[in-house]
């Protein structure tokens, strides 16, 4: 089976986490979206670049406008949020709405810990939602409880 993946935020960790879900996510598509278009282009460009076959497609999104967005991840199975954090939580609202499973960057806990409420309506809608993933924490913290278990 394949899957339709997104990323809102078409820089670098965004195109990152784009080219990942290609290249090892029986990914069928892509969409990457950014309110800058020219930067969504870039991002799916490098992908499909990357790939050597036409996967990413670009989608001037607003993550900020709800009624876009939940239209957006519609045909989403799964996506990463790569935008500042403070957008989190209403990402985390249409995540629910349009029954899209959800991972991000996180970035400030209290944001982190209201999306965390919001658990008993994502199991409710049939998907997950996996907030702070990010550099720190997430693969910072990681690495430091490994290394912390070699001393």
């Amino acid at each position: 089976m394949a899957y339709t993946y997104a990323v809102l935020g078409g820089g670098r960790q965004g195109t990152a986490a784009a080219y990942d879900m290609a290249q090892h996510g029986d990914a069928e598509r892509v969409l990457i979206g950014d309110i800058d278009v020219e930067a969504a282009e870039r991002s799916a460009a490098r992908v499909d670049r990357l790939i050597g076959s036409p996967i990413a497609s670009p989608h001037e999104l607003d993550v900020t406008d709800q009624e876009d967005l939940v239209a957006f991840l519609g045909p989403v199975d799964s996506f990463l949020s790569a935008v500042p954090y403070c957008n989190n939580p209403t990402i985390t609202s249409a995540a629910i709405e349009a029954r899209s499973s959800m991972t991000d960057l996180g970035g400030k806990t209290d944001l982190v810990l209201e999306q965390m409420k919001r658990s008993a309506e994502a199991e409710a809608a049939g998907i997950s939602i996996i907030p702070d993933c990010g550099q720190v924490p997430g693969m910072g913290t990681s690495l430091t409880v490994y290394a912390m278990s070699l001393l």
